[in-house]
């Protein structure tokens, strides 16, 4: 697989100059370390891994995204996939969401909001000159991944703000509440002048 760190170092545990330059600067993490790591032991079962390229992973609330370059995952079958994906969520401890990249940023989305399916998408200049991408889903029922761990993913990987609306919400049941039977109490008063109504004197 290819890194964006010395394999010989990531195996070790010992970096390069050059490796300890891009930890420094942030552009690897210690959560890439880590799946790296993972991916590498799993190359090991899985050669499809050999010829994929690794990007970035992102840890939401929901998942750790991994993704990797565009068009990696599609040589793939659906079983592998799957297989490999429970095999790095056992390694991490934390369900994984593979990802490819890709520079249209609607084809990057498609699969964190399935099966959701993407109405819009616009881009927003702001007043600070930084943009900002809406998009419209057709509806939040059944999304895997919630809406804050789809912006983070976003703001990560792309290092923009991303706005999720909807076409319309699923509504949720309501059930109906089952009415009071309330029992009238009479007075003592009322009690008493109905029982004077009905009672006979005998003279």
């Amino acid at each position: 697989m290819e890194i964006p760190v010395c394999a010989f170092d990531l195996k070790t545990g010992i970096f390069c100059e050059r490796c300890e330059e891009k930890i420094r600067r942030g552009e690897v993490s210690e959560l890439d370390i880590r799946v790296m790591r993972s991916l590498l032991e799993l190359e090991k079962t899985f050669h499809q891994l050999q010829s994929m390229c690794y990007v970035k992973s992102v840890d939401t609330k929901d998942a750790i995204a991994v993704v990797l370059r565009n068009g990696n995952l599609g040589a793939v079958s659906q079983q592998s996939l799957a297989l490999l994906r429970r095999k790095l969520s056992d390694s991490l401890g934390k369900n994984v969401r593979l990802v490819e990249d890709s520079s249209d940023i609607g084809r990057f989305l498609e699969p964190l909001v399935a099966p959701a399916r993407i109405v819009a998408i616009n881009k927003i200049w702001l007043p600070d000159n930084s943009m900002e991408i809406r998009i419209i889903l057709d509806e939040d029922r059944g999304l895997k991944l919630s809406v804050e761990s789809i912006q983070e993913i976003v703001r990560v990987t792309k290092n923009v703000n991303l706005k999720v609306d909807f076409a319309r919400r699923s509504r949720k049941r309501v059930l109906p509440v089952k009415e009071k039977v309330v029992k009238e109490v009479e007075a003592p008063e009322d009690r008493d002048k109905r029982g004077s109504k009905n009672h006979v004197v005998s003279l």
